[in-house]
């Protein structure tokens, strides 16, 4: 059965000991300029306000990452649950317009426009090499299109199975088709252990 964003959003947080015990790390770009879009889109004390929900040591993130910067594999989720429920009344659902707004805020007109190029089947191909490039520690991605259909299947990690996780990919490819001019809708399928499908529609 499929698994939609409302269900993702709707299942309990894991403890925050289950979520540090995650190996790996990723890279600092998934998290972008996210002090910078907190404080102008909710005023200068987001930041502090998300900075105490999150508690040592990932309050001292800087407030601006790039690919030259490495988190802990978990600092995504746990900072991105922090801002849900601080500035978003908790509704992980809330969130899906702010990452379509900053996605498009960080790409330029030219990328952009050949991200539109590109098309939806095309950018979703490219989801293995990309991956790769901004994780480390394990899990792998298999990526097969059919005609309008994606399926993305994530193996071989224990990241797979968090809710809040599986969510931002929902997000990540919903947003993608957003950005290629052919808006769709992504599910969800429990893979069993350290998995998940990410099934994209357009």
């Amino acid at each position: 059965m499929p698994i939609t964003a409302g269900d993702l959003a709707a299942q309990p947080r894991w403890e925050r000991a289950r979520i540090e015990r995650v190996p790996g790390r990723c890279r600092g770009d998934l998290l972008g300029p996210w002090g910078e879009n907190l404080a102008r889109r909710f005023g200068p004390d987001a930041v502090t306000r998300v900075r105490r929900r999150i508690g040592p040591p990932l309050d001292q993130l800087a407030g601006a990452l790039t690919a030259k910067d490495w988190v802990p594999a978990h600092a995504q989720v746990v900072l991105t649950e922090a801002i849900v429920d601080e500035l978003l009344g908790g509704d992980m659902r809330a969130l899906y317009p702010l990452l379509v707004d900053d996605t498009r805020a960080s790409l330029g007109k030219l990328e952009l426009a050949l991200v539109r190029a590109m098309g939806a089947a095309r950018a979703i191909k490219l989801a293995p090499r990309n991956f790769g490039k901004v994780h480390e520690g394990g899990g792998r991605i298999d990526v097969a299109v059919t005609g309008r259909r994606a399926e993305l299947r994530f193996t071989g990690h224990p990241l797979f199975e968090h809710p809040s996780w599986r969510l931002l990919q929902l997000f990540a490819q919903r947003t993608l088709l957003e950005l290629t001019g052919t808006p769709g809708d992504a599910v969800g399928e429990d893979a069993g252990r350290d998995a998940f499908v990410c099934v994209a529609t357009w």
